[in-house]
């Protein structure tokens, strides 16, 4: 009974946790049941540029930007002019990514990825969070099984573990039994992308996706990662030995050195949270987040080094330039430039405080950053500068 109780207890806070601002707070909240407002098409605005966004990615010419209500827009110059892609939903947009070259994929409050096969222009919905909680039933259910039998031939010394263990699987199916009947509200917090056919969504509580028929199906391959508390996924990303590196809440940080077939705990020593992955040119990995915490790895992971900045402001966004120079953003106006593959970095002066959630380099070799207020640009000239 003492483990039933703590079982429930975890899942409660978890639940809780759920409900406040998950990593950069989407003001985007639970519609009304009797609107279903979130379901209906996003609203075209002109003022929709400078509200929340959460990411943004480049692909040739075309940049797009993704936030709060569904807002989806794209750019062909540079970020200087946008265009309102259509948009079925009116969710909070958390991520998006280009699986190869006109394809794009993009995550979403209340378990929902949407794909757009023309660069972005318009977008269709491929996964909901009833989708989602039919994946993990059947899943949870498929475990349930698995441990019955298990628990037929356990030991006396295994007994109990593996009851733990049945209790919750019992609980996951009872939790997604009641998702599809009333709906989940699991925001999908990522997309990444190995190759057009192969593909991850990542999102709270451990949600963690997988496609390899470029997004024909998904599964569900939560019970395959170790990650006992159901830890929000945050971020993957890949380096040039292959090594995926997949990490979230909590110091999660997992790897996979079989092209995602299985993955297994790394440890960097910090129990804080990881809101992005970058892999440098050199095959380094670095994680960062809470407080400017930069982490590297170059040996695939087993070993981690702190990468001291002297900066405390969180980090919730980062990627590579064309010429391998690395770029992290966050709160207060951080912005921060390595040219040494992660090995240090330099502080970029910004001015207004604001909170940058996700960073892109557009076509001209600018630097273009969304978060609170919308877009902000470092134009190509300054951000050549500040690379150097």
């Amino acid at each position: 009974m003492a483990r039933t109780n703590n079982s429930i207890k975890t899942r409660v806070s978890l639940r809780v946790a759920a409900t406040l601002v998950l990593v950069f707070g989407s003001s985007v909240l639970a519609q009304s049941n009797a609107t279903n407002f979130v379901l209906l098409p996003s609203i075209k605005t002109d003022v929709s540029q400078e509200s929340l966004m959460l990411d943004a990615v480049t692909s040739g010419e075309r940049t797009l930007i993704v936030g709060e209500q569904g807002h989806i827009l794209y750019s062909d110059d540079n970020g200087s002019s946008w265009a309102h892609a259509d948009v079925p939903v009116s969710l909070a947009i958390t991520a998006v990514t280009f699986a190869s070259p006109g394809k794009a994929w993009a995550t979403a409050h209340d378990g929902h990825l949407l794909q757009s096969t023309d660069n972005g222009a318009s977008w269709q919905v491929k996964l909901t969070g009833i989708d989602v909680a039919r994946l993990s039933l059947a899943a949870a259910e498929e475990q349930v099984k698995v441990l019955e039998a298990t628990l037929e031939q356990a030991t006396p010394d295994t007994r109990e573990d593996v009851e733990w263990a049945l209790d919750d699987a019992t609980f996951a199916v009872e939790d997604a039994t009641a998702a599809i009947d009333e709906g989940i509200t699991t925001p999908l917090l990522n997309v990444w992308f190995a190759r057009e056919n192969d593909g991850y969504a990542l999102g709270a509580y451990g949600v963690f996706l997988r496609t390899t028929d470029g997004g024909a199906t998904w599964s569900l391959e939560t019970n395959q990662l170790e990650n006992p508390d159901k830890y929000h996924l945050y971020t993957m990303a890949r380096n040039s030995a292959g090594t995926l590196l997949l990490a979230g809440e909590a110091g999660t940080a997992l790897r996979s050195r079989d092209g995602g077939e299985t993955f297994e705990p790394v440890t960097t020593s910090y129990t804080g949270s990881f809101f992005g992955a970058v892999a440098a040119d050199d095959g380094s990995l670095l994680v960062y987040g809470l407080r400017g915490n930069i982490f590297r790895s170059t040996d695939d992971g087993d070993s981690w080094s702190t990468v001291e900045t002297g900066d405390q402001r969180t980090l919730l966004g980062g990627m590579k330039r064309a010429d391998g120079t690395i770029v992290l953003v966050g709160s207060a106006g951080a912005v921060l430039m390595s040219a040494d593959h992660g090995r240090s970095f330099k502080t970029i002066p910004t001015t207004g405080n604001k909170v940058y959630s996700g960073v892109t380099e557009v076509a001209d070799g600018g630097l273009l950053l969304v978060g609170f207020g919308g877009v902000s640009i470092i134009d190509s000239t300054a951000a050549s500068g500040a690379s150097s």
